[in-house]
């Protein structure tokens, strides 16, 4: 398994991404917002940083169809990163080209480092159990395909 980077621009114009696999969202928040509403997990005050988002695409259209859902802004809000989309700046995407779901151990491997934590408890995690997805870190983490390929 090897973790390619993508920038948001490339994604149409890669064909690897027609496959399966898992993917780690970078985005970045300007600004701090107030009590944004989550779908049934609440309402949430959110630092201005750096949000990681931990996904995977097995469905029909594999990586790109996912990814490319995660580029528009306006949209049914079907997920729970769909009702923070409007307000992040997508940065950089890494993804796994494979059929094995590697989102908890990404997670689990995103969650051990001290500069990571966890904004909203089970965002993402509904279909997982493993804690939740997005993950915050005051500025921007270098590394980050060296650590997702250790887990």
């Amino acid at each position: 398994m090897s973790i390619s980077i993508v920038l948001p621009t490339a994604i149409a114009g890669t064909p690897a991404l027609q496959q399966k696999g898992t993917y780690l969202l970078h985005f970045r928040l300007a600004h701090p917002l107030r009590q944004i509403v989550v779908g049934r997990l609440g309402r949430f005050d959110l630092a201005a940083g750096h949000y990681y988002y931990v996904g995977s695409a097995f469905g029909a259209g594999g990586l790109a169809a996912r990814l490319r859902r995660h580029l528009a802004v306006e949209k049914r809000q079907r997920w729970h990163i769909d009702y923070l989309r409007p307000y992040l700046d997508l940065q950089t995407i890494w993804v796994a080209i494979d059929h094995n779901r590697r989102e908890c151990r990404w997670c689990r491997k995103i969650a051990a480092q001290p500069e990571f934590s966890r904004p909203i408890a089970g965002f993402g995690a509904s279909d997982t159990g493993c804690g939740g997805h997005l993950f915050y870190t005051v500025t921007a983490i270098a590394g980050i395909t060296e650590l997702l390929a250790q887990a």
